[in-house]
Parts: C-alpha cells; sequence; structure tokens
C-alpha cells in the first residue's frame, strides 16, 4: 500500500475529553524514556491555557485505533512580544507500526498551514519544539528519539543550543523537615494571600519578571497540596525568596530565585530542600531539575548532589 492510500484511510479528529484517554495511551505505549500519569497529560494538553483545538490533530486507522497525535500551541517570546508569537510544537507521536509512512508529515504540514492561516502568524514567526513553558515536560528534543530527530530535520529545525536536566535520588533526602528559620528569614509553603506579592516576581531582576518563571509560579498555586516554598524577611514580612516544584510534572523542579542582595548567604539551598523533602514525601523517588544551564548544574551538584542526567536540544526554525 502506498502513502496516498494509506492517508486516504485515516480519519482525524481533535483532542476532547471523549478521546483523552486513549490518545494518552497510544503516546505511552509509543514513546520511549518517559512516562506520566493521565492526570499531567491531561494538564499539558487539554487543561493547558494554551490549547487551540483547530492547532491538534488525532489520527484514527480504518479499525478506529489511535495512530498519532500532534499538539502546536502558541506562545509569546521573551523579545518583541508584543508584535511576535512562537509556535511550539508540544506533542508529535505517531504509533511505531504505522511510522515511515507518511502520516507524521502529513499532519505537521496541515497543522502548519492552518497555523500560517490563522490570526496567531506574525512576520518571522520561530517554530521550536517541545519546550511550551509552563506545563511541558522536556526543555528540547531528547537525542534518544533518533527518529524524532530526523523527522524534524527533514521539515527545516536546525540546533540552536543545549539545555540540561539533573537528576537527584531522594533516598538520600533526610525525612526531617528542612529549618523554618535561617539567618533571619521564615522559610513556608505559599498560601493563597502570597499570591500577588510573590507571582510578578518584583523581588527578582527583570529578566525573570518578563520570562515564563511568573506563569510557573502561578501554576504552583493550582497544586494540591501548593508547591512553592518562599522565604520572608524577618524584619518587614517581604518575600525574599522562592522555590517551586511540580510544575508540568510531579517532581519536577524549578523554577527558583533569591534576590540578588542576599545570595550566597544559604538560602536558595535551605529553599531547594524543602521542596526536595517536599517531594520525597509525595512517595516519589527522583527529583528532575528542568532547564539548568551549565554555569547553574555545578551549584546543584555541590548543594545536593544533583547529577546530569539528560542533555536536550534547542531545535527550532521559521514558519
Amino acid at each position: 500500500m502506498n502513502e496516498d492510500l494509506h492517508l486516504q484511510s485515516l480519519r482525524f479528529e481533535s483532542l476532547d475529553a471523549k478521546n483523552l484517554k486513549s490518545v494518552y495511551d497510544m503516546c505511552e505505549a509509543n514513546v520511549d524514556f518517559v512516562s506520566h500519569s493521565l492526570k499531567t497529560f491531561e494538564n499539558a494538553t487539554l487543561n493547558s491555557k494554551y490549547i487551540i483545538p483547530e492547532f491538534n490533530m488525532v489520527a484514527f486507522n480504518e479499525n478506529n485505533d489511535i495512530i498519532a497525535f500532534f499538539m502546536i500551541v502558541i506562545k509569546k517570546p521573551y523579545v518583541f512580544n508584543k508584535w511576535r508569537n512562537t509556535a511550539t510544537l508540544k506533542f508529535f507521536v505517531v504509533s511505531k507500526k504505522w511510522r515511515l509512512k507518511g502520516i507524521g508529515s502529513h499532519i505537521y504540514n496541515k497543522l502548519v498551514e492552518r497555523v500560517k492561516n490563522s490570526r496567531h502568524n506574525c512576520y518571522r514567526m520561530k517554530f521550536d519544539v517541545l519546550f511550551a513553558a509552563p506545563d511541558y515536560w522536556y526543555p528540547g528534543l531528547d537525542l534518544r528519539h533518533t527518529e524524532a530527530f530526523f523527522f524534524l530535520k527533514k521539515h527545516g529545525f536546525k540546533r540552536k543550543h543545549e539545555r540540561i536536566n539533573l537528576c537527584v535520588d531522594l533516598d538520600q533526602i533526610k525525612n526531617n523537615e528542612p529549618p523554618s528559620e535561617f539567618n533571619g528569614y521564615k522559610i513556608s509553603r505559599i498560601i493563597d494571600d502570597d499570591k500577588n506579592e510573590l507571582v510578578p516576581l518584583s523581588f527578582m531582576p527583570k529578566i525573570y519578571q518578563k520570562w515564563v518563571w511568573p506563569k510557573e509560579v502561578a501554576s504552583s498555586f493550582q497544586n494540591e497540596p501548593k508547591s512553592t516554598f518562599i522565604a520572608r524577611d524577618a524584619k518587614n514580612d517581604k518575600i525574599m525568596g522562592f522555590a517551586t516544584h511540580s510544575v508540568g510534572f510531579p517532581g519536577a523542579f524549578g523554577p527558583t530565585g533569591v534576590n540578588k542582595k542576599i545570595r550566597g548567604l544559604g538560602l536558595g539551598t535551605i529553599l531547594l530542600n524543602w521542596c526536595l523533602w517536599d517531594i520525597k514525601q509525595m512517595g516519589i523517588k527522583q527529583c528532575i531539575i528542568r532547564y539548568v544551564r551549565e554555569n547553574t548544574a555545578n551549584f546543584y551538584l555541590k548543594s545536593v548532589g544533583a547529577k546530569i542526567c539528560e542533555i536536550y536540544w534547542n531545535i527550532e526554525r521559521r514558519i
């Protein structure tokens, strides 16, 4: 059977509550090196604030089996965000039995055409892969997904730079709570009343205020229990540092930051340890510190023995 006949036999739908579980099962069975719960998958797809129904496609074969799922989301870049949009290929999964038959390219081309013809299109629109903060799983492409790499290369994507994930074995984390007071600062789990002060991250440099960190911190208020810890100055009760975990998926760490005026006192390590302790209470064995730059990886190594466990490529092109 040639590619055209394969494509003619397929049926396409958008992701919805009815097919969510079946799409999830297909992805779990056909994506190596990662596994998440149905709830985490739902949060990254149907529950995402960035989902646009016409920018995702679920493919069914003639036996009504789901054999592919692609999803593009639109986000604002850090620079020129008043005039530019960035498209992200957040999911692109084809069943192993149906690969190399042109199905992935067919779906990809259809979705790109929809983006081009939409109000979201803009001049020199950037198109990247997988990193769709705040509800993302990967900070780029894991090159162990060899077929995915050559699929992207075929469609004009090019490597830009590397991103690092670190892993922490939580068996080494003590069961006792870390200290709630440290060098004149009070450490606590966030409550709803903290949101207006915390989420703008006004105590951090502007680069972090304008990037995705405020969105990720805001997402942690939706977790139960809430998954950000803050440090308040005991003298004036102002927030001076924070650390967030389990945004995107349970056990993920980040973002985190401390006001530059008080860095070097060990407050960042205390906040990190609170998050690791909290993740351990969830019964999770390993914490993944996501999207770490090389110059900060050494901090995590020295602080909690974190090791480089995953390396990703930032891959992008222009639409």
